[in-house]
């Protein structure tokens, strides 16, 4: 039975992986479409290593921002399952939605809007993720920045820890540590 389960899972992660390199790879899609496939696949491998203070059914991602990246990673996520949890990726998301996500995910915002967007969730166990230095410096968790040839993780490990997340030394071997810019944020 624990066999079958870990291949399934298995298997679930290889026709991700495929989906990604599917539509990164395909001449006919754009460069954008292309970026935003690859953060997809980022942010579901991320959620592999994070953990939460409290755990739920399903692991809610709720965006504000940018709808294109939005609905690419909807397109890949939702309806996976991570570590026995169901991804639901609500676009956009609504205050009752706000207050039952587990990761919120920051596209295309300046940098006083991303401070008005992590005040939302300030306080509580939500990963909040974003795209650019900005965002761990404005008190987010995790930026996933473009740097022309690839994606590159930074991670604020003190908005982090301050609300019981943690953030597997898999990742953080792989990012660059941040300190928010000031008082510390989420």
């Amino acid at each position: 039975m624990k066999r079958a389960a870990a291949w399934r899972r298995a298997g679930r992660a290889l026709l991700l992986g495929l989906a990604v390199v599917a539509v990164v790879t395909s001449p006919a899609r754009a460069q954008s479409r292309d970026e935003r496939a690859v953060r997809a696949a980022y942010l579901y491998n991320l959620i592999k290593y994070v953990g939460w203070p409290a755990q739920g059914k399903d692991l809610i991602v709720a965006f504000a921002g940018d709808a294109p990246t939005s609905d690419v990673i909807g397109q890949l996520l939702n309806g996976r399952a991570s570590d026995g949890q169901t991804i639901r990726v609500v676009q956009p998301a609504s205050s009752e939605e706000l207050e039952r996500c587990s990761v919120l995910y920051v596209s295309g915002a300046s940098e006083s809007d991303i401070r008005k967007i992590l005040e939302k969730v300030k306080g509580r166990s939500v990963l909040t993720v974003g795209e650019n230095d900005a965002f761990v410096q404005a008190g987010g968790m995790v930026a996933l920045v473009n740097t022309g040839d690839h994606i590159r993780i930074e991670v604020n490990l003190e908005a982090a820890q301050s609300v019981g997340i943690r953030i597997s030394s898999r990742v953080l071997g792989l990012a660059t540590i941040v300190r928010s810019a000031g008082k510390g944020g989420n």
